[in-house]
């Protein structure tokens, strides 16, 4: 008979528990492209490079709907969400999303993001700040106005905070998945609500705006709480990127030649926050529900199973990567392969489920890393990563002392000890 301890100890959901980011790739030998686990009991396919990619991305072998767990989908995503529809049903929602987050939405965020960054660092030179809570208040405030939702300065932070509160808890990390339960239960009133004050006439946000189009235009059909949710899932995402933000500056601090490397030049600061995003541990896996017989590699996918797209080990596929855990962003002189480079999933972002919030996330990093370059950073305290956490961040939210000159280390961690992202959990 199966030991049941043993049984447990060996899931994947225990080990990502235990070993945060290093749980995936003890599940790898050599250069398979495939392998298998048990995920909460079922039967589960890890894939990873290219050819795991195309395979998770085709809808006639993999779907979405239903594949996340639900303590999860509900906190991260919300009940009725793009992200777990499929078919013809999550075509018209993401066109409606790709609608809502074009061309001039990103660059108005982008604009609002860097005008509150110049106007927030203005006052960092001498003081010593934590620059994830710093981020996620720039990016949660910029968000809302883009968006139309008119809040004071305390009142939008508190929403920042809350959106980066279910963020923090998709890892189950101690008590902070319960955390991201109450903050998601209140965010989802709080938007429902808003979207029936916009429907009733009791709130007018500028026409054109996000809140807007989901309330009266675009998504007039939807029911007042999915449109609410779906407000989130936009404001949501851009808080979320305060974490790969805080990695660029991680990256900054620790490499003192970089930020002037990098210059002035906006290709340049696409480039690193593409590598940043490449490297810096946040999104482990994806994961969809098999529903047609196919083989990958040496494993064979039966109806029924769980599969896992492998996100980092996909990032750094050596064919796809050379010395793939270098940090090195002129390999992204080039648009990235969307087979190839996964951070916010893969395949097109107009007929699959790759993100399409994801320029949102590419302009915000570039412009975070515009207004970084300019300052002199230095680590205040050690910058250590926990990769068993999940999500994780430098410690205390990466503390930093600004001087008066440009980006420059001055990191309290032995020399010894800085590497890159991935291999260098101290800095």
């Amino acid at each position: 008979m199966n030991n049941p301890l043993a049984l447990v100890r060996d899931d994947l959901a225990w080990s990502l528990l235990r070993q945060g980011y290093d749980a995936l790739p003890q599940r790898w030998s050599g250069d398979e492209v495939a392998t298998t686990a048990r995920l909460l009991g079922r039967r589960t396919v890890l894939v990873r490079g290219p050819e795991g990619v195309r395979l998770f991305y085709d809808p006639d072998v993999v779907r979405r709907q239903g594949a996340v767990p639900r303590p999860l989908a509900d906190v991260l995503f919300g009940r009725g969400a793009v992200h777990g529809l499929d078919g013809a049903e999550h075509r018209r929602r993401k066109g409606m999303f790709l609608d809502l987050l074009d061309r001039p939405w990103v660059e108005r965020l982008a604009g609002e993001v860097g005008h509150e960054l110049d106007t927030v660092t203005a006052g960092w030179p001498g003081a010593r700040v934590r620059v994830f809570e710093e981020l996620v208040g720039v990016y949660g405030r910029s968000v809302l106005r883009v968006a139309g939702v008119e809040l004071s300065r305390p009142a939008a932070d508190r929403v920042a905070r809350d959106l980066a509160v279910v963020v923090d808890g998709f890892g189950f990390a101690g008590a902070a998945y319960a955390r991201a339960v109450l903050q998601r239960a209140r965010l989802d009133r709080w938007a429902a609500r808003l979207v029936r004050d916009v429907r009733h006439g009791r709130v007018s946000p500028p026409p054109g705006t996000l809140l807007h189009r989901l309330a009266v235009g675009e998504g007039a059909a939807l029911p007042s709480r999915v449109a609410g949710v779906e407000l989130l899932n936009v404001l949501r995402p851009t808080v979320a990127v305060a974490w790969l933000a805080t990695f660029a500056a991680r990256e900054l601090v620790l490499r003192p030649d970089l930020a002037a490397s990098l210059g002035d030049d906006r290709r340049e600061h696409v480039a690193f926050g593409h590598e940043v995003r490449r490297l810096a541990p946040f999104v482990p896996a994806l994961t969809g529900s098999v529903v047609r017989p196919a083989r990958l590699g040496a494993v064979d996918l039966r109806p029924g199973d769980r599969v896992l797209l492998d996100v980092p080990a996909t990032d750094t596929w050596p064919a796809s990567f050379p010395d793939p855990d270098e940090l090195r962003p002129q390999r992204f002189a080039e648009e990235p392969d969307a087979w190839s480079y996964v951070p916010q999933g893969g395949g097109e972002v107009d007929a699959g489920h790759r993100c399409p919030g994801e320029p949102s996330t590419v302009a915000l990093l570039a412009e975070t890393t515009r207004v970084l370059c300019g300052l002199d950073l230095r680590a205040a305290a050690t910058t250590y990563v926990d990769r068993h956490r999940i999500p994780t961040l430098p410690v205390g939210g990466l503390v930093l002392q600004v001087g008066p000159g440009r980006s420059g280390t001055n990191d309290p961690a032995p020399q010894r000890r800085r590497a890159g992202i991935v291999a260098g959990e101290d800095g």
